[in-house]
């Protein structure tokens, strides 16, 4: 798919409703990668640039790409003093002196052309000693085993122009294929909230999340999170 498609259709998403979770998934994920104080952190397809706001808040020093003008524009008004660009994750705008101490890449790579491009520039970028953290989707989820049990097909909406989907194995794979090292995973499930923005939310969605979110088996989880490093930490 060309990649002015691409651009434009996560223009328009991010001119709409945008993609973000959570802000307390953000922070999760920096408490996984380690001390943030004057460390070089790199989002790559930072879409609504949270992450690069509570990493800053810490003493990080931000750096961000996206595919996406209007997402940088949300970017640029959460996390001002971030350094951003716009770049395809794919084949990311910084030359071989950039170098970082921790990369995320935040449920991204399964929207991209070519993954496995993407996965070897976060093995470009990152330093030898460096850490990254990559949340890829579970094609074997609870919730589209449900979905598949009682209606007969996923209820994924599938708003997103690409998306490819892989278990567990498949993904750590593919990972380890590309030049990182898992060090470790973790099951990520939305996390059961019952008032947000001054608002109650669905107390259905409430029980349901709840559920998920404690008591499905780690091979079931709706995403993974992958801790890495590089293979070879000398490249």
């Amino acid at each position: 798919m060309l990649k002015k498609e691409i651009s434009k259709d996560y223009d328009r998403i991010f001119s709409t409703h945008g993609l973000r979770t959570e802000t307390s998934y953000y922070r999760w994920i920096i408490s996984i990668l380690g001390d943030m104080n004057s460390k070089a952190l790199l989002d790559i397809s930072c879409g609504e640039g949270i992450l690069l706001a509570e990493a800053a808040k810490q003493g990080a020093r931000t750096f961000g790409v996206d595919i996406s003008q209007e997402a940088l524009k949300r970017t640029r008004a959460s996390s001002p003093d971030s350094c951003l660009a716009l770049s395809d994750g794919e084949k990311v705008c910084l030359g071989p002196r950039a170098k970082f101490d921790y990369i995320t890449c935040l449920g991204s790579l399964e929207h991209y052309n070519y993954p496995e491009e993407g996965c070897r520039e976060i093995v470009r970028l990152l330093k030898p000693d460096g850490k990254a953290v990559v949340v890829l989707p579970n094609e074997f989820s609870m919730h589209v085993l449900l979905d598949v049990l009682f209606k007969g097909r996923s209820g994924d909406d599938g708003f997103q122009i690409i998306e490819k989907l892989a278990s567990f194995g498949q993904w750590k794979k593919f990972l380890e294929a590309n030049g990182l090292k898992m060090l470790k995973a973790y099951k990520v499930n939305e996390r059961p909230v019952f008032w947000r923005d001054r608002k109650i939310r669905s107390f259905s969605k409430f029980l349901r999340n709840l559920w998920f979110y404690y008591l499905t088996p780690f091979y079931f989880a709706r995403t993974f999170a992958f801790l890495c490093e590089k293979k070879d930490k000398y490249v």
